[in-house]
């Protein structure tokens, strides 16, 4: 690892080195970071989210619905349950896979510059949320857990159908993946909560200083 990307302190306690990142000067940004960082680019992610999750509460709930049983005047018939339910399950599994399947490619990009280290500064930049590089490991990793196993949900699901679908597989597959995509998304909000409290700390007291 290059020592002008990451240092290492010592932990008395448990005698381990722990990683510490020391971000490099940071190069110009090429056009597409440029409009990644855009306000038209969190304007257009802002959009798409919440089209997403518009569609997850509307779907989800007419599951839900179904499920307990608040839908039989409307669907008094058993067959057209089960179709509706199998068509609701259907379009939630493909939304959660167009928003985990679709982040695979920059998590495979992460994973690889983990492991190379020409591109490890940029890598880091992009975490800025900790100076652990153990954190980052652990999150990228994490990450990738979750759409593997968000594409065997996706396999199961539209490769067989409500009659002979195993339910079992989808359940632990689809449970792993969540378990996954849940630790590395609090893991990112409370690191970088924590890292933004330091640097405000730190800037009233250069301030005061």
């Amino acid at each position: 690892m290059d020592t002008k990307s990451v240092s290492y302190q010592t932990n008395s306690a448990t005698a381990y080195l722990n990683p510490i990142i020391v971000f490099p000067p940071e190069k110009d940004p090429s056009c597409y970071k440029k409009f990644v960082q855009s306000k038209n680019f969190k304007y257009i992610k802002i959009i798409f989210f919440v089209i997403i999750l518009i569609n997850m509460n509307v779907w989800g709930g007419m599951l839900l619905f179904i499920s307990v049983g608040a839908a039989d005047k409307s669907m008094p018939d058993e067959q057209t349950r089960k179709m509706w339910m199998e068509i609701d399950f259907q379009i939630i599994n493909g939304l959660i896979s167009i928003i985990i399947i679709g982040l695979t490619p920059w998590r495979i990009r992460d994973l690889y510059q983990l492991y190379q280290q020409k591109y490890r500064d940029e890598l880091l930049r992009r975490h800025k949320y900790t100076n652990n590089f153990i954190w980052i490991q652990s999150i990228i990793w994490s990450s990738i857990i979750n759409s593997i196993f968000q594409v065997g949900v996706a396999i199961c699901t539209w490769s067989t159908n409500m009659d002979n679908r195993p339910t079992w597989l989808v359940g632990i597959l689809g449970g792993i993946s969540l378990i996954a995509g849940v630790f590395a998304t609090v893991a990112q909000f409370i690191l970088g909560r924590r890292t933004k409290t330091k640097e405000k700390m730190q800037q009233k007291f250069n301030n005061i200083v």
